[in-house]
């Protein structure tokens, strides 16, 4: 008789890891070693029967536990996702030593989540053969280090499949929903005419779970890298008006050219500073804020400020016209992405509201009612993406 499939997710507390555990307990009914770094990151697993295991990818001895397992347990049965991301040096020395220790434990599947940021900034149809380009940017390259050594470790016999996911968005995700639900509602955002008709390669992280388990189980899957993005070519400037219009806001403005340069140029000396106030000083400004309502005023008001204006660099993002194409997936996994974009919108908006991270109910044809007064206490919670709670995600992960 055949060894049950069982599943170690790095980073299971997060976003992605989260969302293919749940997925993998609630749905199919496989076992599931939830791994994180401390206990204190399992509120939002604590509810399911999963096994939480003590899992930092600094430290060797925590792999060859989690991937051991019980006496009873058959390695080769075991699938590893890799999912957990952190600084530069974790990245790409945690990724090392996962692959070590599969190596070790002689793994049935190693599966890496990579990025399509490893593709620097392409244009035109971009498959898995194009180039990876370092560019500067940490997170970029060091998913390229890391997809290095996955390579290294094909050749030592390990089975390694890599996934490059495009723009993942949808519930508990901080960069593509929360941040980006908080710059539409900033009253600063709009639609940027002369900058926002790049393509915007949305892929909804159902579509994404998906796409990682037929790389976990698929056998044509070993020893390649896949794109993965969402069945549906839109511009930014769509993407934010369909959002905008998902979560019930009024209609975006346009913003022509010029404008949106100069804001974007005045506005990065302060990023610039903002982001280095933070990260020196963050624990006293925080006691400052909770102490004197002034200063909580004035931190709110230059956050809303910089939320709400697009970075030169996003710019350039927003301008790019690179299409990731995910045709080998589609053939080698049959890999067939579900969630049009507008679906994918509806219950990520509805996620939102209903851990209360937008500020506007939809009340009559009349008009918008501001939730909450001001709305301060929604944008004090927009900095959780779970808004204080674990509400479960997989009632929103059925398409229509």
């Amino acid at each position: 008789m055949a060894a049950r499939e069982t599943f170690l997710i790095t980073g299971a507390n997060g976003f992605i890891g989260g969302w293919l555990a749940e997925t993998l307990h609630l749905r199919d009914g496989v076992p599931v070693r939830a791994g994180m770094r401390s206990w204190s990151k399992a509120v939002r697993l604590a509810r399911f029967g999963l096994e939480p295991v003590l899992l930092d990818v600094m430290k060797p001895e925590q792999i060859d536990a989690a991937m051991a397992g019980d006496e009873s347990a058959d390695p080769g049965a075991l699938r590893v996702i890799h999912t957990a991301y952190s600084s530069p040096r974790v990245t790409i020395e945690g990724t090392r030593n996962m692959l070590a220790g599969a190596l070790r434990a002689g793994v049935g599947r190693f599966v890496y989540i990579s990025s399509a940021d490893v593709y620097g900034t392409p244009r035109g149809k971009v498959d898995e053969t194009y180039p990876l380009t370092p560019t500067g940017i940490e997170y970029a390259d060091s998913k390229i280090e890391a997809e290095r050594l996955c390579w290294e470790y094909v050749e030592k016999g390990l089975p390694v499949t890599v996934l490059r996911p495009s723009i993942v968005y949808g519930p508990f995700s901080r960069t593509w929903t929360v941040e980006m639900a908080a710059k539409l509602q900033s009253g600063n955002w709009g639609v940027f005419e002369g900058y926002g008709q790049g393509i915007c390669n949305l892929l909804y992280v159902s579509d994404l779970v998906e796409g990682l388990l037929l790389a976990a189980r698929h056998p044509a899957a070993v020893g390649q890298a896949f794109n993965l993005s969402g069945p549906e070519t839109i511009t930014w400037n769509e993407y934010f008006a369909r959002f905008n219009a998902a979560m019930g806001l009024p209609p975006l403005r346009k913003i022509e050219p010029n404008r949106t340069r100069l804001r974007a140029t005045l506005m990065s000396p302060v990023r610039s500073a903002a982001r280095l106030a933070k990260k020196r000083y963050e624990k006293p400004l925080r006691r400052l804020a909770s102490k004197f309502r002034p200063a909580k005023e004035a931190m709110l008001s230059a956050e809303k400020s910089i939320r709400g204006t697009p970075s030169l660099e996003d710019l350039g993002l927003y301008n790019r016209d690179a299409l990731y194409v995910t045709q080998k997936a589609q053939e080698l996994l049959g890999y067939r992405p579900r969630f049009g974009v507008d679906a994918g919108l509806e219950f990520t908006a509805a996620w939102l509201r209903n851990v209360g991270l937008v500020e506007w109910d939809e009340v009559q044809p009349g008009g918008l009612v501001r939730r909450n007064g001001d709305g301060r206490r929604d944008r004090d919670r927009a900095t959780d993406p779970t808004g204080g709670n674990g509400d479960r995600v997989l009632s929103m992960g059925e398409p229509r």
